[in-house]
């Protein structure tokens, strides 16, 4: 009996973002019955799962082998999955914009047949950093990952908010908070500050308990979610009654995505994460957190003047943090002009079509 061909998906981490987004629409249109829809994991993988997935990253077996052999289409966002003959075609959904000067990684995404991008001055910045090689393979479809960021996501119905927060109470907001990280895992250092207790302005309880009471004072919900490839090597904060922390566990427990989070945001906090890039699309007010911008751009750098795309209120101490909430609060988006040129920079399509347009791009190739 002849097996099915494969296209091969991988994302970090693993069953997110855009090649998630791509994975669920090919199976509503059917595509499963004519391909193995197979996710590429580590070797370390051992989770109950309903994907389909095969030990990729970190292994050499006959199953890995079989599977490539097979493999048609490749739909990778973050750790690279190589084409293992010409004849495949590969589509890169990256895992953001480009921002970082990750100068390192973007030489190392091999051969691809497209990569998606958002706009036309964002793919001159994906042609001035990416290889040479790729530099004619950008495709402006944006990014399907964001498609999420439309949905209509009840976080009370289904327990979420309870289950975060230990109590029924509905909140008149929500602000998400994502950091991007300073120290990873890996030892790769992206800034050499470094945070006590990893968040940036929070410098000590009576920082965070201040906070809170003004979140408080408005009965407004502030979820921080670490970036998960984080070094754990700051001091946990005290529960407070208006801040919660977000795990993985718990957002795939409740089938969440950090999209579909994001989607229930009225502001987001964050500093030099895509997550801007990503959040901006809704056009709702960003407290930008450049504490550590000095020594950020020393470092790592970014593939911009930060400051001439990144706009939004900007954040660098706790008085400022508490003022950008207490500004959300109130209704008060005081960076919102500014914003939208930036938003209009970054973004051609502000809908959730990216993904349908991806569909549309690879055509007959499927």
């Amino acid at each position: 009996m002849n097996e099915k061909p494969v296209i091969l998906f991988e994302s970090y981490p693993d069953f997110s973002g855009s090649p998630l987004e791509i994975y669920n629409e090919l199976v509503k249109r059917g595509y499963d019955k004519k391909y193995d829809l197979i996710w590429a994991v580590y070797s370390t993988f051992n989770e109950k799962t309903k994907y389909k997935v095969i030990k990729y990253f970190g292994c050499n077996s006959i199953e890995k082998q079989v599977v490539l052999a097979r493999t048609k289409i490749i739909i990778d966002s973050n750790r690279y999955v190589q084409k293992p003959r010409p004849d495949v075609f590969r589509l890169h959904t990256r895992h953001g914009c480009s921002f970082k000067k990750c100068t390192t990684y973007y030489a190392g995404v091999g051969a691809v047949d497209a990569i998606i991008t958002t706009s036309e001055e964002m793919k001159r910045v994906d042609q001035a950093v990416w290889s040479p090689v790729v530099r004619d393979k950008f495709i402006i479809t944006g990014l399907p990952s964001l498609d999420r960021l439309f949905s209509n996501v009840d976080l009370y119905s289904s327990g979420f908010i309870k289950e975060l927060t230990g109590t029924d109470k509905r909140f008149d907001k929500i602000i998400g908070w994502l950091p991007t990280f300073r120290m990873h895992h890996g030892n790769h250092i992206q800034c050499g500050k470094k945070f006590k207790y990893g968040l940036p302005t929070i410098n000590s309880v009576e920082d965070f308990k201040k906070l809170n009471n003004t979140l408080t004072s408005g009965n407004c919900l502030l979820m921080i979610q670490m970036h998960h490839a984080q070094e754990k090597d700051y001091q946990v904060l005290p529960k407070c009654s208006n801040i919660v922390f977000v795990t993985e566990n718990i957002k795939q427990k409740y089938s969440l995505t950090t999209h579909s989070l994001m989607s229930t945001f009225d502001a987001l906090i964050t500093d030099f994460s895509a997550a801007y890039h990503e959040y901006i699309i809704l056009n709702r007010p960003i407290g930008v957190v450049v504490e550590d911008l000095v020594e950020y751009s020393r470092d790592e750098g970014f593939c911009y003047n930060f400051l001439e795309w990144i706009k939004g209120e900007y954040i660098i101490d706790i008085s400022q943090l508490c003022q950008f909430v207490e500004n959300v609060i109130n209704n008060n988006d005081v960076c919102k002009l500014e914003r939208e040129q930036s938003l209009h920079k970054i973004h051609k399509y502000i809908d959730n079509k990216s993904t349908s347009r991806v569909i549309n791009y690879l055509g007959n190739r499927l």
